[in-house]
């Protein structure tokens, strides 16, 4: 066995002392892992005070020692996706006065100069973060009190793929182990989840290092290949793990979904003691919203009657931002709670509604009904009641099968 390399901090360099991939694993002692792994905890939520020069010797030294990563394969693609823009922070950010939002490259991820260090990017890769369910995405965004968001509804193509890694909410119970790669593996996998979840302040974005380093290892991989990771689902830290995101290349985002609606909404309060597990939006709006399903990709343009655009806009905004407050009353199950105006040009002809994939069968499905389903890497599991696969089913990592 090669004697093993260490760093600076007089802990192991690399998970397995090798210098390329193509040699025989040399895997170091699961102590000397365990150290490191525990060294490194003991930075979560400090890296940001790092100075300058410290803090790129520790980038290095992580980016370093991950030289094996476990994965987890979703089965396939999430069908739906949701992002939310908020229009005040983009138009402001252009020196325009607030509106709705007018160009595709709106509803993505920001320029290149915006983009610092986030949960799956480093500074200067444009990654897109959706949510698999609308509830998620305004927990993560957390509209407020004054706000204009636009609420973008993406779809899969039919038949596209992409290898996407899925990130667990909670680490493998009492795993069946019977070598030291195994050990490692779920080791680096609790690791993994630990620091996915990991709760950071908006104004302290470096530290998300860690999950920010492992991510652009995995989706900006330098050698092109078909198993390159293209995606990773990971639990919702904002909404407690009860719901999902995604971080995709912004590239990629409009080559594997359709973008079939988009809703511009005005929010008028936050809600207060939210529940995570109800899948409802944190904030209110007013009663009325306005969207498009016509869009010119060619001119990346969202298009709308314009007109009525601008009349509604105008309404909906001194409706938000008036001395009267919208008082709702509960009229009952038939009446609708919003409505919402679809203002695609005169003459457009609207998209078909979506249209759901026949893998996803858990809409009709109570929580004790018994399924079948296969994992991403072939096994298969029979008469599993629902509410024991529900969350891996949502989140790719197996599907439904007869």
């Amino acid at each position: 066995m090669i004697p093993p390399v260490f760093d600076e901090f007089g802990l192991i360099e690399k998970i397995a002392n090798n210098k390329t991939n193509r040699e025989v694993m040399n895997l170091n002692s699961i102590e000397s892992i365990i150290q490191k792994l525990n060294f490194y905890r003991g930075y979560f939520g400090k890296i940001h005070d790092l100075p300058l020069d410290e803090f790129e010797k520790f980038k290095q030294n992580i980016s370093t020692f991950f030289n094996l990563k476990p994965m987890a394969s979703a089965a396939e693609l999430p069908g739906f996706l949701v992002r939310i823009s908020n229009n005040n922070r983009i138009l402001a950010g252009k020196g325009k006065e607030l509106n709705y939002l007018t160009e595709i490259v709106e509803l993505l991820a920001p320029p290149l100069k915006y983009c610092t260090f986030g949960r799956c990017n480093i500074p200067e890769q444009q990654v897109a973060y959706c949510a698999l369910d609308e509830a998620s995405a305004y927990w993560e965004t957390k509209p407020q009190k004054g706000d204009v968001i636009t609420i973008s509804r993406f779809q899969l193509k039919p038949g596209a793929k992409a290898v996407c890694s899925v990130i667990r909410t909670e680490k493998t119970d009492n795993p069946k182990i019977s070598h030291d790669l195994q050990k490692v593996f779920y080791l680096l996998e609790e690791f993994f989840i630990e620091i996915f979840s990991l709760p950071v302040d908006r104004l302290r974005p470096r530290d998300y290092l860690f999950s920010a380093l492992i991510s652009s290892d995995q989706l900006y991989y330098p050698v092109p290949s078909a198993g390159n990771i293209e995606a990773i689902i990971f639990p919702s830290v904002q909404r407690k793990k009860m719901g999902d995101n995604i971080a995709i290349k912004n590239d990629l985002l409009l080559k594997k979904y359709d973008l079939y609606s988009v809703e511009t909404k005005f929010i008028l309060d936050e809600y207060e003691n939210l529940d995570p597990s109800i899948a409802e939006p944190t904030t209110d709006s007013i009663i009325g919203s306005f969207g498009t399903t016509a869009f010119d990709f060619k001119k990346g343009e969202i298009l709308y009657n314009k007109e009525k655009a601008d009349e509604l806009f105008g309404l909906f905004r001194m409706m938000q931002t008036g001395p009267n407050k919208q008082i709702r009353y509960d009229n009952g199950p038939d009446i609708p709670k919003s409505l919402s105006f679809n203002l695609a040009p005169v003459g457009w002809k609207p998209q078909p509604k979506p249209v759901v994939s026949a893998a996803i069968k858990s809409s009709n499905l109570s929580r004790n009904d018994k399924v079948n389903v296969e994992y991403a890497n072939g096994v298969k599991f029979f008469g599993l009641k629902f509410k024991k696969v529900e969350q891996d089913i949502n989140r790719g990592l197996c599907k439904i099968v007869d």
